[in-house]
């Protein structure tokens, strides 16, 4: 057996140069994103003590998220992705370094938190359309799948590591050294992303439209696919419903299950776990084919599998529920993005992806503030129970909405 017919998609994905230096990049600043994040969430819940301000911090990334992102889709359509994600990458390291300088000196307070929140909201709402698409320009499309599902692994390695280091910085030094430490990783990316190249050159939007005109297409576009409508529909669904977990993981240590910090690296990480199997296995798979049900099986089971998390004490137990879902969640997500970068048309690529990272980071924060509000009332395992439930209901509907249109095949081929 030779090492190719061993690795599947991934050893062709990462036979491609440029997109193996991405990817080296991309790892060290997702280590570095996943660990900031926990260390935020523990800075806000050190200083707040309050689940409607997890959520609400959450929120406050989402609005200038939802806002910045779709349009910033038409701007990357016209200036290029790489040059987009370059200007991005830097101001993410920029205003990270900027929040552990705040933090180190004594300054943060949740009002200050909330300001940076909603300045790294813009930022993400730049910098999604422009990596979402980036996968696409660095290989050939017959390695497209294993590629986009490699580049969500690197995504799920980060949530497995980078809440390690950060529980173990957090306990020992706190988290504005946390900042720093993720500040020279973002450093570090952007300097990668300055050595890539395109495999061909990047076709440009010459469109005599405004920005908002050419995002009007991109929405017109997206909708009237009734495959990619259905797929961004669902998956924002179901983020809604399941995802905002993982914001309240600080919540689910500290109040259900009283382990703290180390608790809530332990939860995140073994998520993350589930999360890079789930994504190994499928860039290994190297295929489109078979997404769709794989799509719906693990909606599925990251539903049921969220009920039972949200509704055990057991520490241990839920230690090895959490890895389950990190694996069905991901996969819907992997799942997901795949089928839309296959079916989009390249021009549309940057507009429609950004629609795609709403779902992967706005609609969470949204569900996460509704989830929050309802934690401080219900309690945190009533609150994702009940959330959980309802995404039951939306499996249902999907499955018999597919069933109905007799649609599995055609969304899993391109035009």
């Amino acid at each position: 057996m030779t090492k190719n017919q061993a690795f599947g998609g991934i050893s062709r994905a990462l036979s491609h140069r440029y997109y193996r230096h991405y990817w080296y990049g991309m790892l060290v600043a997702t280590v570095g994103i996943w660990a900031y994040r926990i260390a935020l969430g523990w800075l806000v819940w050190e200083l707040t003590k309050s689940p409607v301000w997890l959520g609400l911090i959450a929120f406050s990334e989402m609005v200038p998220t939802i806002i910045v992102g779709p349009i910033a889709g038409a701007y990357v359509d016209r200036k290029g992705v790489l040059r987009i994600g370059r200007l991005a990458q830097a101001a993410w390291a920029i205003s990270v370094g900027l929040l552990a300088v705040v933090t180190l000196n004594g300054w943060a307070t949740k009002e200050i938190l909330m300001v940076f929140a909603v300045l790294q909201g813009c930022i993400t709402g730049m910098s999604n359309p422009s990596h979402l698409a980036l996968v696409a320009k660095l290989v050939p499309p017959p390695d497209l799948s294993p590629a986009i599902a490699l580049q969500s692994g690197t995504v799920q390695s980060g949530r497995f590591i980078g809440p390690a280091l950060a529980g173990l910085v957090l306990v020992n030094y706190g988290p504005g050294l946390v900042f720093a430490m993720v500040s020279i990783g973002l450093i570090f990316f952007t300097a990668i992303l300055f050595t890539l190249k395109t495999i061909e050159p990047e076709k440009l939007s010459d469109s005599t439209k405004s920005l908002v005109g050419d995002f009007v297409d991109g929405i017109r576009y997206a909708t009237g696919n009734f495959t990619i409508r259905t797929l961004i529909i669902y998956t924002a669904i179901t983020a809604l419903l399941l995802r905002p977990v993982v914001e309240l993981m600080p919540g689910f240590a500290d109040v259900v299950f009283g382990r703290g910090a180390e608790g809530l690296a332990w939860l995140l990480a073994t998520f993350g776990i589930g999360s890079l199997a789930s994504a190994l296995w499928i860039a290994a798979r190297g295929r489109t084919e078979g997404l769709l049900r794989v799509f719906s099986i693990n909606l599925f089971l990251g539903a049921s599998s969220l009920i039972i998390f949200a509704t055990t004490s057991n520490f241990w137990f839920a230690i090895v529920i959490v890895t389950m879902f990190g694996f069905s969640s991901t996969a819907v997500s992997i799942c997901s993005q795949t089928l839309v970068q296959h079916l989009v048309k390249g021009q549309m690529r940057a507009r429609v992806m950004g629609l795609v990272g709403i779902t992967f980071r706005a609609v969470p924060a949204l569900g996460a503030l509704l989830q929050g509000w309802g934690s401080s009332i219900f309690g945190f395992g009533p609150s994702v129970a009940v959330a959980a439930g309802l995404c039951l209901i939306v499996w249902l509907a999907f499955a018999n909405t597919l069933k109905r249109n007799n649609r599995f095949g055609e969304m899993e081929r391109s035009d």
